[in-house]
């Protein structure tokens, strides 16, 4: 007959910690060691330790008598934890008598086209998507009423323009990360602390000096052969512009820009720093993930190309419709972004903190 194991004593069965973002301490049952859940006051996302962590070397430790030792109240056994992840049930919900709620979210199913078409349909994206839809063309008219209303206008409208420009990255940089977090649909940007005009100007540098660092070649190249020698003031270049339509040093700098890009908006959402800027980062980046970032370009192409054809459409009265198209896609290929860092996480190796 076999012998009984020693039953676990509830002490024991329970891992203490205290969540990486916002502090509070989680008490949860050590079957969950080494999976992930979402803290009950910050609701981000944390993985629960194996074991509790050692105290500091500076905390005293103080010994106690079994008979100094408090009373554990008597707490409901707990049933054995199932198999969620794989069966897709929810996982038992451990309620102590003072240990707080904390129910590891079941995995969800691996992303598909529909997840990356799909978006944008949330409550939040719906209404940014017609906020950068409508806002421009708005903003076009309100800066024609400023300029007949005061001196000030076209100033007035530039600024606005900044802010609305910012905003959109703000707000287009926090989709690539929401869909790095595995977030199948646009997030919800809470406005109790809004982002400054200073802010939303630096993000407007930050993705300018990433596209400058891109195509900037490709700038002082056409400058330098084209725009300067048909302007005709300094002695530069040929004496007849060449046709920069059939230069293949043209293409093969533009190319190139197009190639760095997407690695270098990635960047500029996760990093949301001058980091960024850093050329030994994007090159090392694509490096390490060669073959699917060609791929991941691939798809931009298309996209731009998309965005391309949706502009023949301008002539035919049609301009308001194909920017909505361009900002939907636009969020399409920040959705794709997401997906590529958090699949390729572990080849990019960023100390980034999302």
């Amino acid at each position: 007959m076999e012998g009984k194991m020693p039953s676990e004593s509830p002490s024991d069965s329970i891992i203490t910690f205290n969540c990486s973002f916002c502090g509070r301490q989680i008490r949860v049952p050590r079957a969950y060691a080494g999976k992930k859940g979402k803290c009950p006051q910050c609701k981000n996302v944390i993985v629960i330790p194996q074991s509790p962590p050692p105290p500091k070397d500076d905390e005293p430790i103080r010994l106690k008598r079994d008979s100094e030792q408090p009373s554990e109240p008597s707490r409901p056994r707990r049933p054995p934890p199932q198999q969620w992840h794989r069966t897709g049930l929810e996982p038992p919900t451990y309620v102590g008598a003072d240990a707080d709620k904390f129910t590891p979210p079941p995995e969800q199913k691996p992303a598909t086209l529909v997840n990356m078409f799909a978006f944008p349909f949330s409550l939040s994206g719906v209404i940014h998507f017609l906020l950068f839809w409508f806002g421009p063309p708005l903003l076009g008219l309100a800066e024609r009423i400023f300029a007949y209303a005061c001196c000030y206008g076209q100033l007035l409208a530039i600024g606005l323009y900044i802010a609305l420009i910012g905003y959109f990255y703000f707000y287009l940089s926090n989709c690539v990360i929401a869909a790095a977090k595995d977030e199948r649909t646009a997030p919800d940007v809470s406005l109790e602390n809004p982002p400054s005009f200073a802010d939303l100007l630096r993000r407007v540098l930050l993705v300018f000096g990433c596209t400058l660092i891109c195509f900037g070649p490709m700038v002082l190249y056409t400058l330098y052969f084209y725009i300067l020698p048909a302007a005709r003031t300094f002695p530069v270049g040929p004496a007849e512009p060449l046709n920069w339509r059939t230069d293949p040093w043209y293409w093969t700098l533009y190319g190139l820009g197009v190639f760095f890009f997407p690695m270098s908006l990635l960047a500029a959402a996760l990093f949301d720093s001058i980091a960024a800027l850093n050329p030994f980062l994007i090159i090392g980046s694509i490096v390490s993930t060669f073959l699917s970032y060609c791929a991941l370009v691939l798809l931009f192409c298309v996209i731009g190309l998309l965005m391309s054809f949706v502009g023949q459409l301008q002539p035919g009265g049609l301009s308001l419709l194909a920017w909505g198209i361009d900002v939907y896609l636009i969020f399409i290929a920040a959705y794709i972004l997401g997906r590529f860092f958090r699949r390729y996480e572990n080849r990019l190796k960023w100390e980034v903190k999302l």
